[in-house]
């Protein structure tokens, strides 16, 4: 009788594959699920902006963050219709992010960005592939009158923003501050 050791590796080989494969492609959305559960308990729920404190060794909790940055985040759902998110301009460095459900980072906007407009915000309207085309016609027209206004289409139903402001110092950092406090991230239209 032949012994068949090799049918017990084999099988533990392509169990081994099938859990790698399984892990690879769950981890994105575990590690996203929680980010953004940890923004929703830090700032209240969704849809609204968490302001964190300024980055200091004692104070940070992503490694590598630049203590020369002032940092928000808000934890998207567009389960309930679209999202409103608003941020103010800044003088320097700043960008507004958006990170589907996988962790991809699908729109970017900031300082380098120029919309012609005059608003010295960054606006867009946030909503998935289905809710655009159920917008009526009177829907889509009353946003496309919002000066400045940016529709964006999100790959997934929930994520998180991260909106960023160069504050190198404890002045700096005391103006974003403030400037950030008028951000928005809210349901809702334009």
């Amino acid at each position: 009788m032949i012994r068949r050791w090799w049918v017990p590796v084999v099988t533990v080989l392509m169990v081994a594959v099938v859990v790698h494969l399984a892990v690879i492609a769950a981890a994105p959305h575990v590690v996203m699920s929680v980010a953004a559960d940890r923004i929703e308990d830090r700032a209240g729920g969704t849809n609204r902006w968490l302001h964190a404190e300024r980055v200091t060794p004692q104070t940070q909790e992503v490694v590598r963050s630049s203590p020369d940055l002032a940092y928000s985040a808000c934890a998207w759902d567009l389960s309930g219709g679209p999202v409103r998110i608003s941020a103010p301009e800044w003088d320097d460095y700043f960008s507004l992010s958006l990170y589907d459900s996988r962790t991809d980072n699908f729109f970017v906007t900031g300082d380098r960005d120029t919309d012609g407009t005059d608003s010295g915000r960054v606006e867009v309207f946030l909503l998935t592939r289905d809710q655009l085309a159920d917008l009526t016609a009177d829907e889509a027209a009353d946003l496309a009158e919002v000066e400045g206004l940016r529709t964006v289409v999100a790959p997934s139903d929930t994520g998180v923003a991260l909106l960023r402001y160069l504050a190198p110092t404890p002045a700096a950092f005391a103006r974003a501050d403030a400037v950030r406090r008028s951000a928005v991230c809210e349901p809702g239209g334009a």
